[in-house]
């Protein structure tokens, strides 16, 4: 179980981290040693909450976002215990003043979300479901360039991811079927892109 209990304390860390990379940038492989790489849940919502947030807006960072959420739900589905990340990828790095401010345009949404995340309906989020949420959020990360062709049709798409991260970091399974909610939403502007 992931040791992270709510949105706050993981944005929190990663505001830690912004500060101690001030007047610099914070690498995907900073966040990934903040986060800790067995922290399967976090490392799915993270990059969601970054294609929600104002940085999500910077060309590229979508699609950055979307390869980590695949890396991860890959590895998720091939039984690994830990995370790893291309040392590339992990090099790709968000000016630390941006990345602090978005998390504070996050931070009151993440204090509302905080009161409705409890371990509820826990076995949507284990066992066989557990790998079907890991199966459909990879997929949702696969289409997610597709989407973007849809002005801000992104947002879909990552609130599916974060609602994934949620479920898995809570074992919140009303989280798992928002998130499943917002796959069908996600899968609408499929179908309205081509």
């Amino acid at each position: 179980m992931d040791e992270h209990h709510d949105l706050q304390m993981l944005l929190g860390q990663i505001a830690a981290a912004c500060e101690e990379h001030a007047g610099g940038s914070v690498s995907v492989g900073d966040m990934l040693q903040t986060l800790g790489d067995r922290s399967f849940g976090p490392l799915l919502l993270v990059p969601g909450l970054i294609g929600l947030s104002p940085i999500g807006a910077i060309p590229g960072v979508p699609a950055v976002m979307a390869v980590i959420v695949m890396l991860v739900s890959g590895q998720i589905l091939v039984g690994r215990d830990h995370a790893w990340i291309p040392a590339g990828l992990a090099r790709r790095s968000i000016e630390a003043a941006r990345l602090k401010r978005a998390i504070d345009v996050i931070e009151p949404w993440a204090r509302l979300v905080d009161k409705f995340l409890r371990p509820r309906l826990t076995f949507f989020t284990r066992g066989i479901f557990f790998y079907v949420l890991t199966a459909v959020c990879l997929v949702v990360a696969l289409v997610t360039p597709l989407i973007e062709l849809v002005p801000l049709a992104g947002i879909v798409p990552n609130a599916a991811i974060v609602s994934f991260g949620l479920a898995l970091t809570a074992r919140d399974g009303l989280w798992a079927l928002i998130a499943l909610g917002f796959t069908g939403a996600s899968a609408y502007l499929i179908f309205l892109a081509v």
